[in-house]
């Protein structure tokens, strides 16, 4: 497995981004530091068991959903990739059925339109 640290790290901060908190909302929440917060999620810094229940609470999140996750190389493009999919997943989690299966659908178009072949002139 990568680092751990930074893997969790990097689940806080697209859970965090998600939810369009910032580091200094997360702080108030939790009564955590900024700067311990921003080193955790850059994995600099180990989160303690209490720290890490007080993110968790904050995040409005189940235990589970942060160590939701496969085991990648942390400079991998696949883990940035993840990382991205994993923001757009807690962002339609939140959203009503109709609205995620828009937005599905005008995805789709928008994929259809950049892979059909365009008329030149």
């Amino acid at each position: 497995m990568g680092d751990l640290k930074m893997i969790i790290g990097e689940k806080i901060r697209s859970i965090r981004n998600a939810k369009d908190l910032t580091l200094q909302q997360l702080s108030h929440a939790t009564g955590l530091q900024t700067s311990y917060i921003g080193e955790v999620e850059r994995g600099k810094r180990n989160v303690s068991l209490d720290s890490l229940e007080k993110l968790i609470t904050a995040l409005d999140i189940k235990p589970s959903e942060l160590f939701e996750f496969r085991e990648l190389e942390v400079n991998s493009p696949e883990f940035e990739i993840n990382s991205v999919l994993e923001i757009h997943y807690q962002f339609l989690k939140e959203k009503k059925t109709d609205d995620v299966k828009m937005i599905h659908r005008i995805t789709k178009e928008i994929f259809a339109s950049i892979e059909r072949p365009s008329d030149k002139f």
